[in-house]
């Protein structure tokens, strides 16, 4: 049985939070005055949590099963969930993007 409390349901989509935070700020980051920079340190930072949410993204596939609504007439409930299934490009996109963040917070300071 899935835990559908809303505290799990929200844990669970956070990397969709992170990508979009990350496309928003890697667009705000082009309206800086560090635009003379190539690849600033507020577009590293940008892309890192880009990054990071894509392989969060990877890493929580959709997952379906079955579920029993009524046991005694055997009545079933199709439930998508995320659960962590990590993958080597997951793990390595979220690699890429903590060492991005880092680098971009050492030049952007």
């Amino acid at each position: 049985m899935t835990d559908n409390t809303p505290h799990s349901r929200l844990a669970s989509y956070f990397f969709i939070l992170l990508l979009l935070t990350g496309a928003g700020l890697f667009v705000l980051s082009f309206f800086t005055e560090n635009q003379r920079d190539f690849f600033s340190g507020l577009q590293q930072i940008a892309l890192g949590i880009f990054s990071i949410g894509v392989g969060e993204w990877i890493n929580h596939p959709l997952q379906k099963s079955l579920a029993y609504r009524d046991k005694k007439d055997m009545i079933f409930d199709k439930i998508r969930h995320r659960k962590r299934n990590p993958s080597s490009l997951g793990n390595l996109l979220e690699i890429c993007g903590l060492i991005l963040i880092f680098t971009g917070l050492a030049d952007f300071f």
